[in-house]
């Protein structure tokens, strides 16, 4: 699913500046755990904040389109969003700041259900994406293909669908994409001047049945002081 935001300069001029401020914040108070091949930077202090959680004008208009993106997912996913098995029970929400060579190694997001993905900055320039040559795509790689692939020319007849074994998505400021959370994907190696910045999420609802605390800084919770969730997003066709 992938929802293109229109108008969406001013929003991640905002969510830039926030983003990069937490972070000095964050590294600064908090201990970095291991994820997806990063030791250290922002990405690695994933447990300790959310950014939904963060009261900032920027944030609450963010957060009305991710919990409306959310339910236009479930239901191009044929379920009905108003189900009570498809309450949200808690979102975890991060945000990455990839700098020159930085990158996130081949990972996948379960036991959410599904997770999602915001381009807020590509860094290479406002509105501009780059050249396959430049790095900083994110690949995802559709389920069972990545163990079978023999990898481009080696594949032969033997399997026949090598070429189609994954989805390189070229960084789009503005973007936000929802993906099924056992799908493995990866970011390419950056090699821009400026920041690459994003925000990622995993969603949990009902049904999963969870075994998990929703609480503490880690997990947003909707509805437990948030307004209501507008019901029109600002997409491009």
């Amino acid at each position: 699913m992938a929802i293109q935001l229109k108008d969406s300069k001013e929003l991640n001029a905002g969510l830039a500046r926030i983003i990069l401020e937490k972070e000095r914040e964050i590294l600064a108070k908090h201990k970095p755990t291991q994820v997806a091949g990063i030791k250290e930077g922002l990405t690695a202090y994933w447990l300790e904040f959310n950014v939904l959680n963060w009261d900032y004008p920027e944030i609450t208009e963010f957060r009305k389109y991710v919990l409306e993106g959310i339910r236009e997912t479930f239901r191009v996913q044929g379920e009905d969003p108003d189900s009570p098995g498809m309450q949200i029970v808690g979102i975890s929400c991060w945000a990455n700041v990839l700098r020159y060579g930085g990158f996130l190694e081949v990972h996948h997001h379960d036991p959410s259900y599904i997770s999602g993905h915001y381009q807020v900055q590509t860094g290479y320039g406002t509105g501009e994406a780059p050249a396959e040559s430049e790095g900083g795509q994110t690949v995802y790689f559709r389920p069972g293909f990545l163990d079978r692939s023999h990898g481009g020319k080696a594949a032969g007849q033997t399997s026949p669908w090598d070429t189609d074994w994954r989805v390189s998505v070229t960084p789009t400021e503005g973007k936000l994409f929802f993906f099924p959370s056992y799908v493995r994907h990866e970011v390419r190696p950056y090699l821009g001047q400026k920041e690459r910045i994003s925000i990622a999420m995993d969603i949990f609802v009902k049904k999963q049945e969870a075994l998990m605390y929703f609480g503490g800084p880690r997990w947003f919770v909707p509805g437990k002081t948030q307004a209501p969730v507008r019901r029109t997003l600002p997409i491009g066709k």
